[in-house]
């Protein structure tokens, strides 16, 4: 079955590679990258339900063509072993005549969250945050069809020390999305973001819902740190109410914070530690504030080179309900993986 899985992905990228690009693109500068992990997931459910462990590989192939020097295009391959296929995750083409205002068009990540823009071969913890999963199920983080302007602070242009991006988005269940994210980068690796969105859902069951997110940290050679707040509301559970007669404004909100320390070991094995931790709250409507979330997830990356990390994590969730006088931990995990970016 891996054998299939892994023959899958391969075929599929040189299909995109030889197939699906035009022979003058070939001809262009073109880069490969992109990540492969194995892990394990030990999870807080019944065992009689569903299954309490997970065992699992997954790998992205990202192909960065150079078609002249304004214009760039994006090929993103992912594969899990959950799904045992490949699938293409982004097409995009970016376009950059103006430096102050770049143009990205294709299947690309809604400017939102913090956490929603970080990548996969990036990110600290091995799972998104609870309050990050909720947000993306709502459809405000994640990726869709969509136009964006936006230009990206670098620090050899401390003039312009922001960050922007504006863009609008559409779906398949006809749904339109505007989102608006702005970034101040006062300096020494720190930043401050607010980011907008406006859904609208047309059609049957038509709905417009808004989110607001803020965030800040600083990010070093030894140290990350950042906090977020997000508010946002929530169009299905909005609809559903709305079809009992009830109130269809329901807002959601959350926050959380991220802790994270870089250790030189400079052993010949173990270059790196990475010990870290987050805290998160969520609540699902904040008119019943009594059923929430608190999630407390901690771990360490134990770098064995720049681009090979073994890695352990914990993730306990605390859910209460209204009616509840106790907490349940259904949905916690701890897990372990090897990652390797190339």
């Amino acid at each position: 079955m891996h054998y299939r899985f892994v023959r899958s992905l391969f075929i599929t990228c040189l299909i995109a590679l030889a197939g699906m690009l035009p022979a003058p693109l070939l001809a262009q500068k073109v880069e490969f990258s992109g990540y492969g992990a194995t892990g394990a997931a030990f999870i807080d459910r019944n065992p009689v339900a569903e299954f309490n462990q997970e065992y699992y590989f997954e790998g992205k192939f990202q192909v960065d063509i150079a078609v002249n020097k304004k214009i760039d295009a994006q090929l993103d391959f992912r594969g899990h072993s959950k799904d045992k296929s490949a699938v293409l995750r982004e097409f995009s083409v970016k376009f950059d005549y103006v430096d102050l205002a770049k143009i990205k068009v294709g299947n690309i990540k809604k400017p939102f969250s913090l956490e929603g823009l970080a990548d996969r071969d990036e990110y600290i913890p091995i799972n998104d945050s609870y309050l990050h999963r909720r947000v993306s199920e709502l459809g405000y983080d994640g990726r869709n069809i969509g136009v964006m302007v936006y230009y990206n602070f670098k620090e050899k242009k401390p003039e312009y020390p922001f960050s922007y991006a504006v863009g609008a988005f559409r779906n398949q269940s006809y749904q339109t999305s505007v989102y608006a994210r702005g970034s101040v980068h006062p300096g020494g690796g720190s930043f401050a973001s607010v980011g907008y969105a406006h859904l609208s859902r047309t059609h049957d069951d038509a709905i417009t819902t808004h989110g607001l997110s803020i965030d800040a940290g600083i990010e070093s050679a030894a140290y990350t740190g950042s906090i977020e707040a997000i508010y946002v509301q929530d169009p299905e559970e909005g609809i559903r109410r709305r079809l009992m007669g009830a109130d269809d404004r329901v807002s959601t909100a959350g926050a959380k914070l991220l802790n994270a320390y870089r250790i030189d070991i400079g052993g010949e094995v173990v270059k790196l530690m990475e010990p870290w931790i987050m805290l998160g709250y969520f609540t699902p409507d904040l008119d019943v504030s009594d059923t929430h979330t608190l999630e407390l997830m901690l771990g360490v990356n134990v770098f064995l080179d720049e681009d090979v990390r073994a890695r352990l994590s914990m993730d306990g969730l605390f859910s209460k309900d209204a009616r509840a006088d106790t907490y349940s931990t259904e949905g916690s995990s701890f897990g372990l993986e090897l990652f390797v970016r190339y």
